[in-house]
């Protein structure tokens, strides 16, 4: 599956930045779509409107017909018919689709199979945002420009013609009178063309700074350390005034913020944080309480001292999710002691695994069977083995409702990516996009139900044997490494691996 990159403007790599995960902007998801297993991944154009690029694979035997499918979270209206995916040509069981994405935010691709095995459908959450301005082709630019200077030549020229000419009698010669009204008709032609081109440049300008005004942007937001009695906790705070308003209508007619809905639990979570040290020798992945839903403490665990890149990902009800990005300096003086916070908080300062194969304790081992070399816009084989002291596959309790997670970042901080093994989504958003219904009109109604949802699911969740699998492609060549965490009974383990990305050698 070869991805396809678009020129973007300066202001690209900022809003990649924001938006939801960071600097990885293609949803993935790998599950099950009635009687196929099936790999989609969705590549956004940047732009709203815009097209984005639907791959669908299906793994064993063909399916004969693959559709895809937008739709708008709170569309009031139907949504538009299927589009056909098409078989691409040498790739046997990749299929490719188009779609316009019509409005920013939470949207939703639905995927539809059939075929001799029947036929079943899976709803993949996406998020819409603008990040970027496309620019305008140099080749295409100076093409348009020598034809509007063309153009204007033409006209000016034409009216010339028509005032010296057009009342002549044939074979007649025009005067010099006649020669100067067409001059002065060629001379305010030239004025009135110009006013209106300035004028549309003007204007394009305005419509320019307007899209840029929408551009997605991530909540203001703060991380700090503070003690609570014996203890450090670091406190993540939303700071935007759009979200500390949200209720208050008359503020956000008067300053025309969004309106956004309430936040989810997602994993039975409200917030995933995590802190991971600049050096990358030190991760945390922790989960905040909150009372307001603006500020969000957590017992700061006993983590080497450094500076931490700190990423928290939050979910609000219409299935839209941010990452919120921050960065901490964490003293030496500041673990968290003996303060308890929540159970499902984990925290590494270990080795990095030594030739794909990490050690974790009592003799389990994590070994990531990666095979091929990885490829920036290429599927990445993310399949990793837990074995047991004595080599059989470990039994694997499920944490927070999956088999495993994992965190990937580039070295510099410009990648970061919170995956499971069925995506990179949250399974909160495809919950809220599948349960949704027209009476969800009132905030919070959907949110409690799909809390209950969640909670079952995660109850029946049961135990994988062995091996876990992420999909996923790097989005550019560079340095990454990789968290990979499970949990054995009541113990979470995490492995860190290193990966060497390599850029994608030019087509043709």
């Amino acid at each position: 599956m070869i991805r396809s990159f678009v020129t973007t403007s300066g202001l690209a790599c900022l809003y990649l930045l924001a938006s939801a995960h960071v600097g990885s902007p293609d949803t993935w998801f790998e599950g099950q779509a009635g009687p196929y297993h099936v790999t989609v991944q969705i590549e956004t154009a940047g732009v709203v409107p815009g097209v984005a690029k639907v791959f669908v694979r299906a793994d064993g035997e063909q399916p004969d017909r693959v559709t895809v499918q937008a739709n708008k979270f709170d569309a009031t209206g139907g949504a538009p018919p299927p589009e056909p995916a098409m078989p691409v040509e040498g790739d046997p069981g990749l299929f490719q689709g188009r779609l316009w994405m019509m409005s920013g935010g939470s949207n939703s691709v639905t995927v539809n199979v059939s075929g001799k095995k029947g036929s079943g459908k899976v709803v993949v959450p996406v998020v819409v945002v603008a990040y970027t301005r496309l620019k305008l082709d140099k080749p295409m630019g100076a093409g348009l420009a020598a034809m509007g200077i063309f153009l204007f030549a033409g006209l000016v020229t034409i009216v010339g013609a028509a005032v010296r000419e057009g009342s002549l009698a044939p074979g007649e010669t025009p005067g010099t009178s006649t020669r100067n009204r067409a001059r002065n008709a060629m001379v305010l032609t030239s004025v009135i063309a110009a006013v209106l081109l300035i004028g549309g440049w003007k204007w394009w300008n305005r419509e320019d700074r307007a899209y840029e005004a929408t551009m997605y942007r991530p909540f203001a937001s703060s991380a700090t350390i503070v003690t609570e009695g014996d203890h450090r906790v670091i406190r993540v705070a939303i700071d935007d005034s759009v979200w500390k308003h949200r209720w208050d209508t008359t503020w956000l007619q008067r300053n025309r913020g969004n309106s956004w809905s309430p936040l989810l639990e997602d994993h039975g979570k409200l917030m995933h944080l995590f802190l991971v040290r600049e050096d990358l020798g030190a991760f945390a992945h922790l989960h905040p309480a909150t009372t307001d839903t603006v500020a969000f403490p957590a017992t700061l665990p006993p983590l080497p001292a450094g500076k931490y890149r700190v990423f928290a990902d939050i979910v609000h009800e219409s299935g839209f999710t941010h990452t919120l990005v921050n960065s901490i300096q964490i003293p030496a003086s500041a673990g968290g002691g003996a303060a308890v916070g929540d159970p499902d908080d984990s925290w590494f300062a270990g080795p990095v695994a030594s030739n794909g194969r990490a050690v974790l304790d009592s003799g389990v081992t994590m070994e990531w069977q990666s095979g091929s070399p990885l490829v920036a816009g290429r599927p990445a084989n993310l399949n990793f083995l837990v074995r047991n002291a004595d080599g059989a596959p470990a039994t694997l309790t499920p944490y927070m409702g999956m088999a495993a997670h994992a965190v990937v970042q580039r070295d510099d901080g410009s990648v970061f990516v919170h995956l499971h093994p069925n995506g990179t989504f949250s399974m909160a958003s495809q919950m809220a996009l599948e349960m949704r219904q027209p009476g969800d009109t009132i905030r919070g109604t959907l949110g409690k139900r799909l809390t209950i949802a969640e909670m079952a699911a995660m109850k029946t969740a049961g135990p994988t044997t062995g091996v876990v699998m992420f999909p996923y492609a790097f989005p550019k060549p560079g340095k990454y490494r990789i968290w990979v965490q499970v949990r054995r009974g009541e113990k979470i383990h995490t492995a860190a691996f290193d990966a060497d990305v390599k850029q994608a050698a030019p087509s043709g």
